[in-house]
């Protein structure tokens, strides 16, 4: 393993956020073609290796980078592009599931090769702090729901947004098994405004799904009907617009998940 590599190529997102934060951003030299949050704009014209699943493998040799990053939508990709260059997959035990301590453990890899130990642990007491006091006092019931296109993905506990419920310690406005197509999916189970009506959930944390996939933002549009505007949430202004790129394509970076934990802490205060 490299100490302190100067070329690295990751497929991670995570990864580029948490270096930035880190202050070891300039060592990225290439990233898969996807939309980047407000915050990492700066590395929005380096150059593209594929996508986050599918590497450009001619392109990355090119690079003759000295180390690859890969984790959750890459982490297929491992052998192969382990055979351009050392690779390391950083998908850990969450597999793409958001929850702090995900970021937390990438955070501590990181630090140790790049030698930012101090930087990740002022990071990391920075997060820890805002979980804290989140959790100290979360109550109520909620729904966590992607919104895309119209339409909406609910996710329970358990599940890869489940953290809100799971870590955070919001009660489920409706427990997993009874949400619709209780089998899950990467999307979320698809309900309609009338389910979240009669969900009357005390908190919505929602996200725009195609405003981080670069396909439209639709989020606050959809969620203003008639319907929604009768819940317990929206009528205690308790409809919380979280960051779209940071929640469902960075997912675990350090900043990412700071700026998750920011939205909700606001608007536990507000």
């Amino acid at each position: 393993m490299p100490v302190s590599p100067e070329a690295v190529v990751t497929f991670d997102i995570a990864t580029l956020d948490t270096l930035h934060a880190i202050g070891a951003g300039d060592a990225v030299v290439a990233i898969p073609d996807a939309t980047l949050p407000d915050y990492l704009s700066e590395y929005a014209d380096l150059p593209k290796v594929g996508t986050l699943f599918e590497p450009d493998f001619e392109a990355v040799a090119e690079l003759e980078p000295d180390l690859i990053v890969t984790a959750a939508r890459s982490t297929g990709q491992y052998d192969e592009l382990s055979e351009i260059a050392t690779t390391i997959d950083l998908t850990g035990s969450y597999a793409g599931t958001f929850d702090p301590a995900a970021a937390l453990e990438r955070a501590t890899q990181l630090g140790e090769i790049f030698e930012r130990e101090d930087e990740v642990a002022e990071q990391a007491a920075a997060t820890e702090e805002l979980v804290e006091s989140i959790t100290a006092d979360a109550s109520g019931t909620a729904l966590v729901l992607s919104v895309s296109g119209g339409e909406y993905g609910a996710f329970g506990e358990g599940s890869r947004f489940g953290y809100f419920f799971d870590g955070l310690g919001f009660t489920p406005a409706v427990a997993a098994a009874e949400l619709p197509g209780a089998e899950g999916s990467p999307h979320g189970d698809t309900v309609t405004n009338e389910f979240i009506l009669s969900a009357a959930p005390e908190w919505i944390f929602a996200f725009d799904r195609g405003a981080a996939t670069g396909e439209g933002s639709t989020a606050e549009q959809t969620l203003d009907n008639a319907l929604v505007a009768q819940t317990p949430a929206a009528q205690d202004d308790h409809v919380v617009l979280l960051p779209a790129s940071e929640l469902y394509i960075v997912i675990n970076g350090l900043t990412a998940v700071q700026n998750v934990l920011e939205s909700v802490h606001d608007a536990m205060q507000s």
